[in-house]
């Protein structure tokens, strides 16, 4: 059921901010459905945010996906 015109004037300050509210979380619902449905954004996402003093060494015995990246006689 809608706001009466009459009590959105007079609660104007209240309502607006919960109308804030509601179109921030159905923003955020939009955007984490498309995530899920194409996660390279979302990596792409949280990679983009990740700085250099935040990552890890790699063990000594991981090998990476990428074959250009592997040293000569890894498998």
């Amino acid at each position: 059921m809608p706001i009466p015109k009459q009590k959105y004037k007079e609660l104007k300050a209240y309502y607006d901010f919960q109308r804030k509210v509601e179109y921030n979380k159905e923003k955020l619902r939009k955007a984490v459905a498309v995530m899920l449905e194409e996660p390279d954004i979302l990596f792409n996402d949280i990679w983009s945010r990740m700085k250099e003093d935040e990552m890890i060494e790699a063990p000594k015995d991981w090998v990476p996906q990428d074959d250009k990246l592997k040293i000569e006689g890894e498998e």
